[in-house]
């Protein structure tokens, strides 16, 4: 029934996490047998969910969506999961590699001089001073927003004039 979900919703190009690539491998086999094309399918990393969970789910509520606003991106990381030192399954730092330092060779942490001042880092740099707890998870959390929410922007005034 997914496979043909993807006919029927007129997919061309189905996008998923990794769970999704066996239906997606189906669909790809099956539909052209039965006259429809196969479609073009992308498989994203799971990443864990901003409450810490498995993964990010629309059901659990517990995900960022494309066209969330800024403030809503910036409310939802705020309350992420991100324990200090921690950079193994942290949902803030999961974001930071694959949808920050995808595009980006250094990221820039704006913070006020009483509490260190801007630091610009790359993903070693920033993985290794979180570990060392010479990082406030709440400076990262309002860096990743910050970026997560530009990233997004195109996406969300595609949205808005649908």
């Amino acid at each position: 029934m997914q496979a043909l979900d993807i006919e029927d919703l007129n997919i061309d190009v189905a996008v998923g996490g990794m769970e999704q690539r066996k239906i997606h491998m189906l669909a790809r086999e099956y539909l052209p047998k039965i006259g429809y094309p196969a479609p073009v399918c992308i498989h994203i990393p799971l990443i864990h969910g901003t409450d810490g969970s498995a993964k990010m789910s629309s059901s659990k509520g517990n995900f960022i969506a494309i066209d969330d606003t800024p403030k809503d991106i910036k409310n939802k990381i705020n309350k992420s999961f991100c324990p200090a030192g921690v950079v193994e399954d942290n949902p803030v730092m999961e974001l930071a590699h694959y949808y920050i330092f995808d595009e980006n060779e250094t990221i820039l942490i704006e913070r006020p001089e009483k509490f260190g001042g801007n630091l610009e880092l790359t993903e070693d740099e920033l993985t290794d001073i979180y570990q060392k707890g010479e990082l406030h998870p709440m400076d990262l959390k309002n860096t990743v927003s910050k970026y997560i929410a530009d990233k997004l922007e195109p996406a969300r005034e595609y949205m808005a004039n649908r």
